[in-house]
Formats: structure tokens, sequence, C-alpha cells
């Protein structure tokens, strides 16, 4: 019984060794697999985290260059005084204002996002130390050529010069003011290229940060300091070219209808003679055989004329003391040509025109000509800029003789006739008219 027992159990124990030697070997394939899966996972990942760097240093390099590339736009400004005019000096920094403000803008749309946040940082401290330098250092140019009381002053005033000229205390605060500032760009600038370098370090090896192209905006670091800015500042202030000059011209002076006769011109002896001249000409002529071709041929033309002196006279502001005879006509137009001949832009600009009646022209005492005047707003101009403006017509009476009065101005709208120069940017003309009788 004892032996049968034990026959019976022997089976089912060496079926019980079997699964756990499976179980066994199955925990271990799934071990080994699990291994193979978290290492390529990390391998991976690392593989990605070079990939997504190396991206970023690619995309970060034309941001980088273009920094660089406005660094000679400010060195021109810094270098370049003696050659720059008001207008250009102005564009420069301009440029460089909107080029560091731009560059700045353009790191926070790359969408690639920096392998560390610590490379983010000094990027982004880099540029806007830039940007905010160019804008500190425009103001500080702006107040080294604002002020235009350079002539020696009589009242209480700071500075000085040979023969005891002093310069007032406005002018030398300002230009304190600006070696402030430019110190201060300077400062900025160097803190740029020291945040630059870091950048670039923090940068890992795998980055290919190598590829990155030197940014350095300060080379020599004492042309930022007090003595090389004070005269620089002096330098500013003193160019004729850079101080402001505010400058508006009548160009030129047209009436409607036009004027069909000048009278009254300075006399001149002129001795008309009949000439024969012979002249050679040469001419090229395209003729078209097939559409979009063209073929050229050269004529060369011998011909004699005779010709007889003659006067025309097509002066739009007459000499003084002579006079435009219009035809018959009860009303007038003025057509001034009006330029920015100075070199900033100036604001709140009129034009304006009259036409007074002379008190010589023998006209019976009921006459009805009267004065009248009529002006616009131009508003403003550019330096170098010009506008043409027709003004309101003016009435006038055929037969009458006036003083046409053409002026260009700024500040409130005249509301009368303008016969004397405006106060500060303007000009004034004087045109003698004679309407004829119809």
């Amino acid at each position: 019984m004892t032996a049968g027992w034990r026959r019976g159990t022997l089976p089912s124990a060496r079926r019980s060794t079997r699964r756990v030697a499976i179980v066994i070997v199955g925990v271990v394939v799934f071990a080994i697999i699990i291994a193979e899966v978290a290492a390529d996972v990390v391998n991976s990942g690392g593989l990605a985290g070079r990939v997504g760097a190396q991206t970023y240093v690619a995309e970060v390099i034309p941001v980088i260059e273009e920094s660089t590339m406005l660094a000679s736009t400010m060195h021109l400004v810094r270098s370049g005084t003696a050659s720059l005019d008001r207008a250009r000096l102005e564009a420069d920094l301009a440029r460089l204002v909107a080029g560091t403000s731009e560059n700045l803008a353009e790191l926070g749309t790359l969408g690639v996002p920096a392998p560390t946040p610590r490379s983010e940082q000094l990027l982004e401290a880099t540029l806007a130390a830039r940007a905010d330098a160019a804008r500190t250092l425009t103001g500080a140019v702006a107040l080294a050529i604002g002020p235009t009381a350079f002539s020696p002053s009589s009242g209480r005033s700071s500075g000085g010069g040979s023969g005891g000229s002093t310069l007032p205390t406005s002018v030398v605060q300002a230009r304190a003011r600006a070696a402030t500032l430019i110190i201060q760009a300077g400062k900025e600038l160097v803190i740029s290229d020291r945040d630059y370098r870091s950048f670039v370090s923090s940068l890992p090896r795998s980055s290919a940060r190598s590829r990155l192209p030197a940014s350095k905006w300060v080379t020599h670091p004492v042309s930022w300091r007090n003595a090389s800015v004070t005269s620089w500042v002096a330098q500013l202030s003193a160019g004729r070219e850079l101080q402001i000059r505010e400058d508006l011209s009548i160009v030129a002076v047209t009436v409607q209808p036009p004027v069909v006769r000048i009278t009254g011109l300075p006399t001149t002896t002129t001795t008309f003679a009949t000439t024969t001249s012979t002249s050679t000409s040469t001419s090229t002529t395209a003729l078209t055989t097939i559409p979009g071709t063209a073929t050229s041929s050269t004529t060369t033309s011998t011909s004699t004329s005779t010709s007889t002196s003659s006067t025309t006279t097509t002066l739009q502001l007459p000499p003084p003391g002579s006079t435009s005879v219009l035809p018959p006509t009860h009303r007038i137009s003025v057509v001034l040509v009006v330029a920015n001949a100075g070199n900033v832009q100036i604001s709140g600009i009129w034009a304006a025109a009259s036409v007074v009646p002379e008190p010589s022209a023998g006209r019976r005492s009921s006459s009805s000509a009267q004065t009248r005047s009529t002006a616009v707003r131009i508003g403003r101009l550019a330096p170098g800029a010009s506008v043409e403006v027709t003004l309101s017509p003016l009435a006038v009476v055929a037969g009458d003789a006036y003083e046409l009065w053409a002026s260009v101005g700024t500040g409130s709208l005249p509301v009368g006739p303008v016969t004397s120069p405006p106060n500060g940017a303007g000009q004034t003309d004087e045109v003698k008219i004679k309407v004829a009788s119809g």
C-alpha cells in the first residue's frame, strides 16, 4: 500500500518542477527584454538631445550673424562723425535701433528650445543688452547734437573757451548728460559680449557649438570711457553738418490762369542776328522685326538751318520791379512748390497766398478791388522732401494791379495777409501782377 501510494505521487512532483523551471526561464527572458528596451530608450534619448542641441545651434547662427553685422553700423556712428551729416547720422541710428529690436524679437520665434535654460537666458540677455545700448546711444547723440545755442552768452553760464567765451548752462548740461549715457551704452555692450561668450560655453559639446560665429561689439573698451566719450560729444556738438537746420523754401510760384507776359524786366542791349549753323547728328532707331526681337540702324545726317534769335521768358519768380500780366479774369489760383531744405523733419507747415491792391494802380475810389488771402495746412515734410500745393482761388478785378504775396511757415494758420518773413522756418516772396482788362 505504501509503495503504491509513492508510485502514484511521482509524476505530479515532476510536473511541478517543470513548471517552476519554465516560469524562471520566462522571467529571465522578460528581464532581458526589459533591459534591452530600457537601453534603447536611453540611447535614443541621448541621440534626440544631441540632434535638438545641434538644431538649435544651426537656428541661432543667422540671428547672431545679424547682430554682429549691426555692430558695423554702431562703429560707423562712433568713428565716422566727421564724414556724416545729420540726416545720415539719424538714419544710421534709426537702423541700429530697429535692427537690434528686430534681432531680439527674432530670437523668440525660433521654435526650437535651447539645450538648457541657462543657454536661453544668456543669449537673450546678450541681444537685449545690445538693443538697450542702441536706444541709449541714440538718445545720447540726440542730446549732443540737439542744442543749437553755441554762441557765447552774456548771462550766467558754465564751461568756457578762449577769450572768455562761455556756453549756456543748458548746453553744458546736455553735453554732460550725453556723455553719461554713452558711457552707460558702452558698459551694456561690454556686458553683452561677456554674456555671449558665456552662452557659447554653456552649450553641450555635442551641440557643435564650435560652429557659432564670434560676436563682439566692443573691440576697444577705452573708447567708451570718460575721456574718449567726452571728446566725441564735443565733436558731435561742434559739427556744423550735425546741427539742427530748419529751412523751408518756396521752390516755385505759378498762377492760373498762366502769365501771358512780363513787363518791366531789366533793360538789356540785345543784338539780333541771323545765323547759319551746320550740325551733324547721329540717331539710333530700333526696328522691330519679330515679336520679342529688335534690330538697330544708325543714320547720320547733316542739316543746315537759318534761325533768328528770340527771347522768351519762363521765370516763375520774376525779378524785382517787373510785373506779370495775366489775361482778363475774375479770380486766380496760386500754386506753390514747397521744399524742406533743412536736415530735420518739419511739422505744422502751412502755405498762404494774398493779393493786395497796389495803391499806385490809378484805380477810382469806387474800385471793388480788395485784399484777399487764403491759407492751407500742409502738415510735415521730411528733409529733402517737397510738395506742390494749390491754394483756394482769390478774387481779383480785371484791369487792376496787385502785389501777390506767397508764403510758407510753421505754427498757427495765418488768418490774414502774410507780407513779411514768418518767425522760424519759412519764406515769403512778392510778385507784382496786373490783370488785363476784359
